[in-house]
């Protein structure tokens, strides 16, 4: 029974980690979306300039949120 639940745990973690890790690379990927749209103005059709710089910052800005989340949840992950 013992080795039953260790297992559970140890697939817990690999399962968590592997979360954490996502979460880290969608951050990435938000920020970068956010400097492409600046600089090439163009998310799905063409942008106008205001338009462009207000939808990567929005992006940029989503995206470093999601990276301070994955920072807590890790950080949480490793105090217990």
């Amino acid at each position: 029974m013992a080795t039953r639940r260790n297992s559970s745990d140890k697939q817990r973690q690999v399962f968590q980690r592997v979360l954490q890790l996502s979460m880290g690379l969608f951050a990435l990927v938000y920020i970068a979306l956010g400097y492409f749209v600046i600089k090439l103005k163009w998310l799905m059709v063409p942008l106008s300039d205001n338009l462009a710089y207000a939808m990567g910052a929005l992006l940029i800005v989503y995206g470093i949120f999601r990276a301070y989340r994955a920072y807590l949840a890790i950080r949480d992950t490793m105090n217990n």
